[in-house]
């Protein structure tokens, strides 16, 4: 499954709209809605920093997988 980083900070971005909006309304301060954006902001950039990390890691093979492929005739060098 592969998404779009722009579709995830897109989906982020409403949310925290809608968000700070709710509690600008219900409160009547609309300064909540730079802090509920702010925090999204945070935590959607937190969660891609950390997805990035881990999908740059490549899987390795055990042990003894990778003895048996390079025990085959025509192995790499």
């Amino acid at each position: 499954m592969t998404g779009s980083p722009r579709m995830l900070v897109a989906f982020t971005l409403a949310a925290a709209i809608v968000v700070g909006a709710i509690i600008g309304v219900s409160t009547g301060f609309w300064w909540a809605l730079a802090i509920a954006m702010l925090i999204h902001f945070t935590a959607t950039a937190f969660v891609m920093v950390f997805l990035g990390r881990r999908m740059a890691q490549q899987d390795k093979p055990d042990p003894v997988t990778e003895a048996r492929i390079e025990a085959r005739p025509g192995a790499r060098a």
